[in-house]
């Protein structure tokens, strides 16, 4: 007997849904080729760089992760280098993709057939992630492939199928080209295994072995290329010195300078600190540099060695109890004190982002929070499985700096939490009400 997967009319109306609402925002209301500067136009440049001449040496090519721009190249390569419509399309398949991804999620993680639908809508509707849909930026793919991950993670301890170790294995290699922090998520889901194998019984681990042949040979294709650019051993990029640097400093910008060379970077979210720092002087959450706002090493952007002394210099400096405050800051900074980019930087779009972050930090993260706090119990190893995530972005924070836009791409992992949350909730208050009011 054939058994056949269930019919999901409403989650493909939804889907197609989200299909139609992207198309219409990046093709008509917020085309990406609108907004080609900053970091857009770094991806787009370095795009067209690789399609001019792909196995040409240039070490500014692996300052940042290269999925982006790769992923960019392939659809200039086969609908056109001038065809700025086909990558705004592609954006929108992904941004749809996510309805069924988070919904899939919340159906594997909850109960019940209501949550799942109303999953659904949330994703189609969320603006944060329509928003970056509109920009050529790595946070979309990312999103779609933390989600993918977070999805086959669950599908390979209901099933213990050897296809959903290879799927997710895939889902993060991928996930690491466009950002590596993923790849943070790797040891902290092995604790969770390890802590919760009688909970966990269909996974083994030859399971474990599978899902690391794609991230091993995606790995090692990222290493050859890093030191083809390079000349040194790496793996994905060689910005995370400079973000270390920014880390540990709280500076607003930190330049670069060396003979016939000269380049600046600073993170947004520095930036609404020092903004902070006006309007509050002496709060907790404050930019408190260590050496000054403005900061300047001799080399490139990609000589680690640089930046690594800069941050030696600033944690000397500062002690280690300004560098934990710095730490809680930069986790606070995850869900506030700052406004998505580039929509920050917008008078149209800056007020829609902020009530966006609002009903996000109103509506999901208190019920996230209670799911979160119940992944400790030993028989929701599922759910520690999704909480994993959220702490490997919350120590990347620490270590680097956090920013609402580091977030967003986790925020199916959030829902899918929060729906939970809220289930555990009503059952919470159900059971200390009466029986005869209980419904």
């Amino acid at each position: 007997m054939t058994i056949r997967p269930p019919r999901r009319p409403f989650l493909v109306a939804v889907t197609l849904l989200a299909l139609a609402l992207r198309l219409v925002w990046n093709l008509v209301v917020h085309p990406p080729a609108e907004h080609i500067y900053s970091d857009m136009a770094g991806y787009f440049e370095r795009s067209t760089a690789l399609l001019d001449a792909p196995l040409r040496k240039d070490p500014s090519a692996a300052f940042f992760p290269y999925g982006t721009h790769v992923l960019l190249a392939l659809v200039r390569a086969v609908f056109g280098r001038e065809n700025h419509a086909a990558p705004a399309v592609l954006y929108a398949l992904l941004g749809a993709s996510l309805v069924p991804l988070v919904s899939l999620l919340v159906e594997r993680i909850g109960r019940g057939r209501i949550a799942p639908r109303i999953a659904a809508l949330v994703a189609c509707f969320y603006y944060p992630w329509i928003s970056l849909g509109g920009y050529f930026l790595s946070e979309l793919p990312f999103t779609v492939c933390v989600t993918a991950a977070a999805l086959f993670s669950l599908r390979l301890v209901d099933t213990g199928r050897a296809r959903e170790a290879y799927l997710f294995g895939a889902a993060v290699a991928l996930g690491a080209t466009f950002r590596p922090q993923i790849l943070l998520s790797l040891p902290l889901l092995s604790l969770v295994w390890l802590a919760r194998r009688r909970a966990l019984p269909r996974v083994r681990p030859a399971h474990l072995a599978r899902a690391l042949v794609p991230i091993v040979l995606v790995l090692a294709v990222s290493a050859a290329r890093f030191h083809h650019h390079m000349g040194r051993v790496g793996l994905i990029s060689a910005n995370g010195p400079l973000n270390y640097a920014f880390g540990r400093c709280h500076a607003v910008d930190i330049e670069a300078r060396t003979r016939g060379y000269y380049a600046s970077f600073g993170p947004p979210p520095m930036g609404y600190l020092a903004y902070r720092d006006k309007k509050y002087p002496g709060a907790f959450v404050r930019l408190d540099p260590a050496l000054g706002v403005k900061l300047t090493v001799q080399g490139t952007m990609w000589n680690e060695g640089p930046f690594h002394a800069l941050a030696r210099k600033c944690v000397a400096t500062t002690g280690l109890v300004r560098q934990a405050r710095y730490a809680l800051g930069h986790v606070v900074l995850l869900w506030g004190y700052n406004i998505v980019w580039p929509d920050s930087g917008t008078d149209e779009y800056r007020r829609l982002m902020r009530r966006a972050i609002d009903l996000h930090n109103v509506l999901l993260l208190p019920p996230m929070l209670v799911a979160f706090a119940a992944s400790v119990r030993r028989h929701l190893a599922r759910h520690a499985l999704l909480s994993a995530h959220l702490v490997a972005l919350v120590l990347m924070a620490m270590i680097y700096f956090g920013d609402v836009r580091y977030r967003v791409p986790y925020d199916g992992i959030v829902i899918a939490l929060a729906f939970d949350g809220y289930t555990r909730l009503l059952g919470w208050v159900r059971s200390i009400l009466p029986r005869s009011v209980r419904v």
